[in-house]
Order: structure tokens, then sequence, then C-alpha cells
């Protein structure tokens, strides 16, 4: 099983040629796919933010739910929290600041512990122990 951040959901749709192909290497591994419940919101965000009129939002929200579905969905618990705040607390001592949807992503991932697809190696590799897979 994997973790696949929200870039990568985003690159599969859009058709990225390293999305494609890790997305068949994964179906042909039969090894999983999972996201964070962070990205759900994360994409389903920029969904209702990029689409405004109602009948093309609901079309594009039928369409990212469809996608969605391709994934299990890791929720955020209590231990997620836990740990993001430890990660959070030492980037932010070592001046090494990222977003905070990312230091719960990454929780995600370390807490599970799963690798985490992504192309931004620059964020993700700030947070000790997080196991990066690049596409």
């Amino acid at each position: 099983m994997r973790l696949f951040d929200t870039a990568y959901i985003i690159d599969l749709v859009n058709s990225d040629e390293g999305a494609v192909e890790l997305a068949r290497k994964v179906d042909e591994e039969g090894s999983g796919a999972a996201v964070s419940a962070v990205s759900v919101h994360e994409y389903l965000f920029g969904v209702r933010h990029r689409y405004r009129s109602e009948a093309e939002l609901k079309e594009k929200l039928a369409s990212a739910l469809d996608e969605l579905g391709r994934f299990e969905t890791v929720a955020f618990t209590k231990e997620v929290a836990e740990t993001s705040s430890k990660i959070g607390a030492e980037l932010v001592r070592a001046g090494r600041v990222v977003g905070v949807n990312d230091v719960y992503i990454g929780a995600t991932a370390l807490v599970h512990k799963l690798p985490l697809v992504t192309r931004n190696r620059a964020h993700f590799a700030r947070m000790r122990g997080v196991e990066i897979e690049t596409y």
C-alpha cells in the first residue's frame, strides 16, 4: 500500500505520464492505493474553488468523487494529530516550515508506515522518517 498526495491525484487526472505509469504499476502489483482525508479535502476544495456555476460544479464534483473512489481514504486520527504536531514543531524550530496540510499528510504516512508518493520531494524530505517515492 502507498499513500498518494494531492499533487499525484491532480497529475493522474491530467494524464501526467509519470503518474499514469505509476498507476499501472500499482495495479499490476495489486499493492493498494490510499490518500489522506486531508488530500480529499484539498482536491475537493480545488474543484469547488475553480468551478462556480452550479451545473458545472455538480458535474465536476461527481467526477472528482469518482476519481477519489480509486483510493482508500485514511482518516485524520488523534495519532496523526499528535504526530503532525511533533513534525510541525520540529520544522518550525529548524526554520524549515512547510504548509500544515503537507505536515498532516506526512504524519499520516508515518503513522500508517506507508511510503508517500509525491512530486513535492522538497517539502516532504524535511520530515524525518517519511519514505518518499516520486514519479
